[in-house]
């Protein structure tokens, strides 16, 4: 099976603009980007962030800015600083939108991942409400009981925000919190054998074991067809359809027009998200 996905890139986008206002700093520490809405105003938010040691000690820096402003406004800093993701994806924090906020994973005392030193109960969702611009902490769910070679995810499916991960290199776990903010609202989505998933990994060559990651990317209405990524596999999706517990692979093809009329057909999965024609809720 073949997929073509086509991108869209607004003609505004090949400009340089002066609408977000900007800032110098002398520290050659990158800030890290997120983008979001505030529900009570309809006013888009973006946040920059970055973690840097200073005298031994982690520290973080977060700044706003609403468009429309030119101003960025410095705010509190993180309860627990957002884990970095690895090298693979050149040190990105990931980060999803959903209900008015900004979530990232993040585990007490740590910011990059060790599965050897951390303990499932340092695990924490840290979220950013873009109306207060204040913090809420929501813990896993009480099946999460171990810590996982590879880094879980968060995603969002089906409007719901969802925490992903490998159980004992033998199934894939999705756990989706049902109304968001409620920690008892937890609730198991799937749990997947990767015999079903036609993944046949060689989980004993420690390049696949603390590397390999499957990313959740599209949940159908209906439940029924769950649309992965592995990073093992370029340009390639898993397509599970969970009522018949049968996998397919599809191949993912991708056209981009740019100014000098070439074309790329590569697409990066790692950041895709599914398309919305806004983030202002409609009441």
């Amino acid at each position: 099976m073949s997929v073509k996905i086509t991108p869209c890139l607004e003609p505004s986008n090949q400009n340089i603009t002066e609408y977000f206002g900007y800032f110098c700093d002398p520290i050659n520490v990158t800030f890290n980007f997120a983008f979001g809405c505030d529900n009570s105003t309809g006013t888009y938010k973006v946040v920059a962030y970055r973690s840097r040691y200073i005298y031994d000690q982690l520290a973080a820096e977060v700044r706003v800015i609403n468009m429309g402003d030119d101003v960025w406004r410095n705010i509190e800093s993180f309860p627990v600083i957002p884990f970095c993701y690895d090298s693979v994806y050149y040190g990105a924090y990931k980060y999803v939108y959903l209900s008015g906020a900004l979530n990232w994973l993040a585990i007490h005392n740590f910011i990059c991942y060790d599965c050897n030193d951390i303990t499932v109960d340092q695990f924490v969702i840290v979220s950013l409400d873009l109306e207060t611009e204040t913090y809420n902490q929501y813990i896993m769910p009480h099946g999460f009981d171990e810590v996982p070679p590879k880094e879980p995810t968060i995603g969002v499916l089906r409007g719901c925000l969802c925490f992903s991960y490998s159980y004992k290199e033998t199934d894939f776990v999705i756990w989706e919190m049902k109304e968001f903010g409620v920690e008892d609202s937890w609730t198991q989505l799937l749990k997947v054998s990767y015999h079903n998933l036609l993944i046949d990994y060689d989980f004993s060559d420690p390049r696949i074991k603390f590397v390999f990651q499957l990313m959740p990317l599209f949940l159908s209405e209906d439940g029924d067809t769950l649309i992965l990524e592995s990073n093992q596999e370029s340009q390639t999706i898993i397509l599970y359809n969970r009522r018949d517990n049968r996998a397919e692979r599809a191949r993912i093809t991708a056209s981009k027009a740019t100014t000098d009329n070439t074309t790329s057909d590569h697409v990066d999965l790692y950041y895709a998200n599914d398309y919305v024609e806004s983030l202002v809720p409609s009441f």
